[in-house]
């Protein structure tokens, strides 16, 4: 189990700041799911030996993609955007709607580590193996791409649909 105290602070401890390697531009205006998502792709991108420690990115020779399952998409954020709007139009947040589609939060962790092949979300029951699936077509029918990350993403915080709900993993797929 990971501290997942960085979630709900724009202050980012030692642990957080080794994998991330540097605070992302957007971290302050990041949605929960998006501060997941960033800091278990890099997890795994660690793991995996594939950061330049140097730049804190993927090598510009390494083609690699990144595929999310979730069940539960945006719903999270979605609502939290219902609940600012039902308090009135002044009152809606850009935060919270401009994070309403599940991919966004994989776009945040590819733009930060710098990957360049597919990036998107599955919708399925059984999210990690949908993804990790899809990640080996993409792989058979692309022989650029060095390697793809297949993972899980869902979030949904203590006040939203009963949570929290957290499950965020990821791993690299290769050939």
């Amino acid at each position: 189990m990971h501290d997942n105290t960085y979630l709900q602070s724009d202050i980012i401890g030692d642990a957080i700041l080794a994998i991330l390697g540097t605070v992302p531009k957007r971290w302050g205006r990041m949605d929960q799911a998006s501060r997941l998502a960033v800091v278990e792709v890099g997890r795994s991108l660690r793991v995996a030996g594939l950061i330049n420690h140097v730049r804190c990115k993927i090598d510009d020779d390494k083609i690699i993609g990144l595929i999310g399952g979730t069940r539960r998409g945006s719903l999270a954020t979605d609502l939290a955007y219902g609940e600012t709007y039902a308090q009135g139009l002044d009152m809606a947040s850009p935060v919270f709607f401009s994070y309403t589609l599940a991919n966004i939060a994989l776009a945040e962790a590819a733009s930060h580590y710098g990957l360049t092949g597919p990036v998107y979300s599955v919708y399925h029951e059984n999210p990690f193996e949908e993804a990790a699936a899809e990640a080996k077509r993409w792989l058979a029918g692309d022989s650029q791409l060095y390697a793809m990350l297949a993972g899980e993403l869902d979030f949904v915080p203590t006040n939203v649909a009963g949570g929290p709900v957290v499950s965020a993993f990821f791993e690299v797929v290769k050939q």
